[in-house]
């Protein structure tokens, strides 16, 4: 398949995703630019700053963070006996 082809696909697929899986998406292609431009494979942590625009958007409380951390981290070592 030519470049153009591959290009005309993606375009077509575009078309046919809800509104809010575009910024997903967007996200996706920073991501490959972001590993292109280091020219091989991100270690975990440059993974991770290349994943920064994930939760673009979303707000997050200190309770909800809270919460989370308990969440997470309430169980921790109960089971270690």
């Amino acid at each position: 398949m030519t470049s153009d082809e591959l290009k005309e696909r993606i375009v077509e697929a575009l078309e046919t995703l809800p509104p809010e899986a575009l910024q997903e998406l967007v996200n996706y292609l920073d991501y490959i630019r972001f590993k292109l431009q280091l020219g091989q494979e991100p270690s975990s942590s440059e993974a991770a700053s290349g994943l920064e625009g994930i939760l673009e958007g979303y707000r997050f409380s200190a309770e909800e963070i809270e919460q989370a951390r308990r969440e997470m981290w309430g169980g921790l070592g109960e089971n270690l006996l």
